[in-house]
Formats: C-alpha cells, sequence, structure tokens
C-alpha cells in the first residue's frame, strides 16, 4: 500500500513523468554551509542558486522531492507577484523594483528550463502558461544533484537549534550549517509555529479526464491556452500534451484532505463545458497551498542565518524560482532583496490552525457569496 504521507499522489503528473528517482534516508549526522528544509520548487531552486555559486548545500525533505504543491498544482505560469502597490508607502522605486520581480519571474522559469534542457510540457499561451511541475520539479532537482547538492527523501526535520551553526535533529540523523532555509510552506507543521501563524493552508484540487482528442480538444479551448477565471474562489484549465483537461480550483480552507474530488469537480468542469458529460475521469488528486493574508508571498529571515520562503496563495510556480534566487542571493549578500520584501509585516493569526481554518472558511463564504451576486448581476 502507497504511503500517502511520503508517496507522490496518484496525479496524472506522477503518471506520465519522465524518469522517477529517489534519494536516500539521511542516517547520520553531517555538516553542511546551507541546509534546505522542503525539496518543493523553492527549496530547489535555491539549492541550485547556491551551488551554481560554490556553496556546499544539501536538502532533505520529509517526503519525495515535489511532493507537495510544487507536484499537484495546477502549472500556470502566474506572477505571483503582483502586489507592488502594497510597497508604494516606501516610496515609488521600491514599489517598482517589487513589480519588476513579476515581471521576470516566468522568465526566469523559462531560462531554468532553458539552460537544462528540461522536457516539461512547456507551452505559452495566455490566459496563462502551462507546464507539467512533476516533470519540472524532478528535473530541476536531478540538475541540482548532479552539480552537487545531496538530497535526502523522507527525512524529516524534527528540531532546530539556532546559533552561528544551526542544528536541525531528523528522525534518524542531523545537520549542523552555517545557513538554514525554511522551503516547507503549508506543510511547515510545528517545526516552527510562527511560520505556521503566517499562513493558512487552503486544498486545491485536480481532476484529469480521458484524452479528448485533437478535434475535441480544439472545440473546448481552441487556442490552447491556460484559463483562470476571475472569481475570488476561481477555477482554472488547461489542456494536457496529451490533450486531456485538467480542471482545478479551490475546495475547502480547512487543509483537510477532500473526498470525493471527482464527483465534486466533474459538476464544476460541467457548469464550464456542459458538452463533456460524456468523458470519463481518469485521475483526481488534492494538495495544500499556503494563503497569506495580504496575498503576498513571504520571505524574509528569523534570525541572521536562518531564512524563509512561503505563502505564493496559489500562484507559486512561478514565483518560487525567483524566491530560490533572492534567498541564495541573500546567503551570499549580493542582493538585498529579502530586506526589501521584509518590509511588509505579515499577521500571524492566533490559535494557530485552530482558529486560522475556520477564520479562513468564513472569509472564503463571504467572498464566495461576492462571487455568486456577480454571476446574477
Amino acid at each position: 500500500m502507497v504511503n500517502k504521507e511520503t508517496e507522490h499522489v496518484a496525479s496524472y503528473y506522477a503518471a506520465t513523468i519522465n524518469e522517477s528517482k529517489t534519494y536516500p534516508i539521511l542516517k547520520e549526522g553531517i555538516t553542511s554551509e546551507v541546509c534546505i528544509v522542503g525539496a518543493g520548487f523553492t527549496g530547489i531552486n535555491t539549492a541550485l542558486n547556491l551551488v551554481k555559486k560554490g556553496y556546499k548545500v544539501v536538502v532533505i525533505d520529509s517526503a519525495r522531492v515535489g511532493w507537495g504543491a510544487s507536484g499537484r498544482n495546477g502549472g500556470q505560469l502566474i506572477s505571483g507577484f503582483t502586489f507592488s502597490n502594497k510597497f508604494e508607502q516606501f516610496g515609488e522605486e521600491v514599489a517598482q523594483s517589487v513589480w519588476k520581480l513579476g515581471a521576470d519571474c516566468s522568465d526566469l522559469v523559462r531560462e531554468t528550463i532553458k539552460e537544462f534542457e528540461i522536457d516539461c510540457d512547456l507551452k505559452e499561451g495566455f490566459i496563462e502558461v502551462a507546464l507539467n511541475n512533476l516533470q519540472m520539479d524532478e528535473l530541476i532537482e536531478r540538475k541540482a544533484s548532479n552539480l552537487g547538492v545531496l538530497i535526502y527523501e523522507k527525512t524529516k526535520a524534527f528540531s532546530i537549534r539556532p546559533g552561528k551553526e544551526v542544528l536541525i535533529e531528523t528522525g534518524q540523523g542531523s545537520v549542523r550549517a552555517k545557513h538554514l532555509v525554511l522551503a516547507g510552506n503549508a506543510h511547515i507543521g510545528k517545526l516552527n509555529p510562527k511560520l505556521r501563524r503566517m499562513i493558512m493552508p487552503a486544498s486545491s484540487c485536480i481532476i484529469a479526464t480521458e484524452p479528448l482528442g485533437n478535434e475535441r480538444a480544439k472545440e473546448i479551448i481552441a487556442k490552447d491556452m491556460a484559463v483562470c477565471d476571475l472569481n475570488t474562489i476561481l477555477d482554472y484549465y488547461r489542456l494536457s500534451a496529451d490533450k486531456r483537461l485538467l480542471f482545478g480550483g479551490r475546495y475547502n480552507y480547512s487543509g483537510n484532505e477532500p473526498k470525493n474530488i471527482d464527483q465534486n469537480l466533474r459538476k464544476r468542469m460541467l457548469n464550464v463545458f456542459p458538452d463533456l458529460d460524456d468523458v470519463r475521469i481518469d485521475y483526481a488528486w488534492a494538495g495544500n497551498v499556503a494563503v497569506t493574508i495580504h496575498r503576498i508571498p513571504q520571505l524574509g529571515r528569523l534570525t541572521e542565518n536562518i531564512f524563509y520562503s512561503q505563502g505564493y496563495s496559489g500562484h507559486g510556480v512561478a514565483p518560487t524560482h525567483m524566491a530560490g534566487k533572492i534567498i541564495a542571493n541573500a546567503i551570499s549578500n549580493e542582493w538585498d532583496m529579502i530586506e526589501t520584501l521584509s518590509k511588509i509585516k505579515h499577521i500571524q493569526l492566533p490559535g494557530g490552525k485552530w482558529f486560522s481554518s475556520p477564520a479562513m472558511s468564513l472569509g472564503m463564504l463571504y467572498y464566495r457569496l461576492q462571487d455568486f451576486l456577480a454571476s446574477k448581476s
């Protein structure tokens, strides 16, 4: 039986991965210049940027590379840094520098794909750009490993002891590092209660139909574009390389894994594409994204040598790559963008998940009502 806590979910992405690779469990005490907790887009891209600068890097993850949102989301390259107006209070120059992050982060993904010759079904077309996430994440991870990054899977970090040299204790080993990067996002959990209080895990679900064939695929999405609607509780969809419809949307805001994903999302899909009522659903899966009150990604420092990045609010594919670059350059003291992004003070919700989940559910009920009223006007 597959262990859902450590193995990849049964998604279309996992079923079509180019070549699967596993990494060992950490079973000893090791040292490194940098330890990164979390092997998703943020963690792996941070490692890739650091190893290219000559740093010795270790990445650990409680599950598999790309197990979380990086390997489960809708695969659309959306800026995620569309909040530069929040920084206008700090001056036009600061606001413009943050706006530029949004303009550059999708290009950064394309550059990475080109540099490492990653085959991930990338295709252009707004309403937005689409790719196969798990192929992308696993292949970036492989390039990082080839460059010397040490990767350990099924290696959960249980405790952190700050200091000039940070000690990270895992189930069967430990890592001592000069710098620590926390990239657990929605799965940070008890490892750092402060970061957990700054986010609200929200479940996002996706279904993949059977292959539709070229003609039928053209009928539903003529230009083969990736689409997300303008509702607050949005739906998003696109065609895969083999002409399946991948249709997703927010499901709940408790962080709990939903049931009957295929049945519920099928109803939403048929609201948009009623002619697909005879189509079989081949895959259905869910994953948690980390939502923030300001809808702004959270990057910063907990101490002088402990960094974090989280809270992409469902728009993480592109900005996670930029976050990796920002954190790596903060560690090497080559770019102070992390200090700029830290100017926004993020709200910590009292009571952790016991308060944040009900509060999020009430807030989303309000926005769902707004969406409904707007659709009737």
